[in-house]
C-alpha cells in the first residue's frame, strides 16, 4: 500500500514539473538600444579616435575606441580601425551613455560607418605650430596662448580640439587657444594671421614668441591650399 502511495506521489510531482516547464515563458534575446552620433575624426592615437560633433553647437572633444568594432567604409565594405584616418566623417553607434572623462568618451560603441572626408584643419594647423615651437622649458614658459586673427580658419569646435592636441604635445605647460583673458607672467604667445589667397587657398603668417630671456620672436609666412581633400603647402 505504501509503495503504491509513493508511486502516486512521485508520478504526480513529475506531471506537475512537466506541466510547469511547458507553460514557462521562453526567454527572448533583447537587442541593446543604440544611439547614433555624427563625428569628424580630428586626431588619432593607436585605435583611439578623437573627434568633434559635426552637428549642433557642442564644442566638446570626444573619444571612441575603434578596436574590434564593425567598421564600414564609404562604399559599405568592411574595414578595420587602421583604415580610420583624421579628417574622416563617421557615424558611430553607441549605447547612449557618455563617460565623464576628458575628453568625454562614448560608451558601448557597437558600429562605425565612414560617411565622408574633410580636409583636417586641426591636425594640419597643429603640425605648423609645432614646427614654430620655440625651445623653452615649462619653467620658463608656464602658459602658451595661441591666437587667430584675420579670416576664420578653425571653427570653435576645431579650436578646442587644437587646444587639447597642443596640451598633449607641450607637456608641463598650459595651452589656451583664443583666451578670453591674456596673461603676461611666463607666458608665450603664438599668433596666426589668416588671409584668403583664392577659393581654396589661404596665406598664413605665424608669429611665435616664448617671452623667455634671451629668446627672439620668429615668423613664418606661407600659402596653403586644399589638394585632393588635404591641406598642403
Amino acid at each position: 500500500m505504501r509503495k503504491h502511495l509513493y508511486r502516486v506521489i512521485i508520478l504526480t510531482v513529475c506531471v506537475l514539473f512537466v506541466c510547469s516547464a511547458c507553460h514557462a515563458p521562453t526567454k527572448t534575446k533583447t537587442t541593446q538600444p543604440t544611439t547614433k552620433v555624427s563625428l569628424e575624426i580630428v586626431y588619432k592615437r593607436n585605435q583611439m579616435c578623437y573627434a568633434i560633433k559635426t552637428e549642433g553647437t557642442d564644442t566638446s572633444l570626444y573619444t571612441f575606441n575603434a578596436a574590434a568594432q564593425p567598421i564600414f567604409d564609404l562604399e559599405g565594405k568592411s574595414a578595420t580601425a587602421a583604415d580610420l584616418l583624421p579628417g574622416m566623417l563617421v557615424s558611430v553607434d553607441y549605447d547612449g551613455y557618455i563617460l565623464e572623462t576628458y575628453p568625454a568618451q562614448f560608451s558601448g560603441v557597437s558600429g562605425i560607418r565612414v560617411t565622408g572626408m574633410h580636409a583636417n584643419s586641426v591636425e594640419f594647423m597643429s603640425s605648423l605650430i609645432s614646427g614654430m615651437f620655440p625651445s623653452a622649458t615649462p619653467d620658463e614658459v608656464e602658459r602658451w596662448e595661441i591666437a587667430f586673427k584675420g579670416e576664420r580658419f578653425l571653427s570653435d569646435k576645431e579650436e578646442r580640439a587644437l587646444e587639447y592636441m597642443m596640451s598633449e604635445e607641450w607637456v608641463g605647460s598650459q595651452v589656451v587657444v583664443n583666451p578670453q583673458e591674456s596673461f603676461t607672467k611666463k607666458t608665450g604667445h603664438i599668433v596666426i594671421t589668416t588671409e584668403k589667397a583664392g577659393d581654396e587657398s589661404v596665406t598664413l603668417t605665424i608669429n611665435a614668441d616664448s617671452g623667455a630671456a634671451g629668446s627672439r620672436p620668429t615668423e613664418r609666412k606661407m600659402t596653403v591650399s586644399i589638394k585632393d581633400g588635404k591641406w598642403s603647402m
